[in-house]
């Protein structure tokens, strides 16, 4: 109920003054039962009282608020945070009216906004989903390839021709980075593969996308030594909710060299903490069994029972605030990247992705073999693995040769 966050009696008849009664009482029980705190409670009611009222002044009827209405006032309060930076609640104004557009969209107040997304790439995106269990996370990038390319060349592929794809394929990929580029050519390579599937393409399509030149192991897989490792964990502190969370995290990253997605999708059935083995779904979603490091297990065990939410999820790693979702990959990446500046480590990079190099270095600089480590990584190929057998620098230095001495001249 509204008046059980807003105590002023003045507050409450101004703000029913501008939105009803009932969505306000509706509003403050949904954002309680997300578990969100009295305070950002009272934050998001006022934000969404500006936000109505600004509405109206500009022409929008409630029934109307859409994606276009709140990029619009998106755009004034920034305009007005810039004028006034004591302006109340700036931090969460755009916030609060986002949630109440969402509430009233689950309330059906507000109808379903069509998609943006052409039929076509819809139907590519639930094929891969179901044929090819490729993640959601995969399809996003897939999609936004995708719809550039039928908005620029139509929804009829029959009319697809080699040069059209490879023309946006230099066009889309010109000035930007190799693995740019790469996703590129892998998101038309995929999508023309669908349509020669189902038949509503030239069968020669699917050579049309050549692969893009990249030179195998030309490059150093960037690490840091375990006693940098032991330093950048001993920098979180485990008895506060974040720092128990974050321990857990990067001990699964130095310990396995899991990706950042390998944790933000790990539940609570994924752990057989009798036989100690942990499950993880790595690209291919395909399931395999690690072992569980001890301090893993004691660290993920602690979070568990000491700084874990007490809500009902069956996500392993939530963020700290409500509405209490799943961690997303990047933010496992920032997770180490914190935890990286926070210890002065130097470091070659601040991402997930590190750990894993440093572990597979690890590996192999203690005697496993290049096969033991890729199936602990869960390579395709060995190839994949042998970039990580360039950094023994001791065995290295045994093979070196002098350097020659300067011969006096004659």
């Amino acid at each position: 109920m509204l008046r059980d966050y807003i105590f002023d009696r003045r507050s409450q008849l101004r703000m029913q003054d501008i939105i009803a009664p009932a969505h306000l009482d509706g509003f403050t029980d949904w954002l309680a039962g997300l578990r969100y705190s009295p305070m950002t409670i009272r934050s998001y009611v006022f934000a969404a009282a500006r936000f109505v009222h600004w509405a109206r002044s500009n022409g929008y009827k409630l029934s109307v608020l859409n994606r276009s209405c709140l990029i619009a006032y998106r755009r004034e309060v920034v305009r007005l945070r810039g004028q006034s930076r004591r302006l109340r609640d700036s931090g969460n104004q755009y916030c609060g009216a986002r949630r109440f557009v969402r509430f009233l969209r689950n309330r059906g107040v507000i109808p379903e906004e069509p998609s943006n997304v052409p039929p076509l790439v819809m139907r590519f995106c639930d094929w891969m989903r179901k044929q090819r269990g490729t993640r959601d996370s995969t399809l996003t990038s897939y999609r936004y390839v995708l719809c550039k390319l039928v908005q620029e060349l139509g929804s009829e592929p029959r009319r697809y021709t080699a040069q059209q794809l490879r023309a946006f394929l230099l066009k889309e990929s010109r000035g930007f980075s190799h693995s740019k580029a790469d996703k590129t050519a892998t998101s038309l390579r995929m999508f023309v593969r669908f349509l020669v599937v189902h038949g509503e393409c030239a069968e020669g399509l699917r050579y049309a996308i050549p692969r893009l030149a990249k030179w195998g192991q030309a490059s150093l897989p960037r690490y840091i030594e375990p006693e940098a490792i032991e330093r950048i964990l001993d920098a979180c502190d485990a008895s506060t909710q974040i720092g128990a969370r974050d321990r857990a995290v990067l001990l699964l990253l130095a310990r396995l060299g899991l990706r950042g997605s390998d944790i933000a999708s790990l539940r609570l059935d994924d752990f057989d903490w009798t036989k100690g083995w942990l499950q993880v779904s790595g690209k291919s979603q395909q399931s395999t069994w690690l072992p569980l490091p001890q301090d893993a297990g004691d660290a993920i065990l602690h979070y568990l029972t000491k700084a874990r939410p007490k809500v009902a999820s069956d996500w392993v790693f939530l963020i700290n605030h409500a509405p209490f979702t799943p961690i997303l990959p990047r933010q496992v990446s920032a997770t180490a990247e914190r935890a990286i500046r926070r210890s002065r480590v130097a470091a070659p990079s601040l991402g997930a992705h590190m750990f894993r190099h440093s572990a597979a270095t690890a590996w192999l600089r203690q005697g496993m073999s290049l096969q033991a480590v890729g199936s602990v990584l869960r390579h395709r190929d060995v190839d994949t693995t042998a970039i990580y057998a360039k950094v023994d620098i001791g065995l290295l230095q045994q093979i070196v040769l002098p350097w020659p001495k300067e011969c006096t001249p004659c």
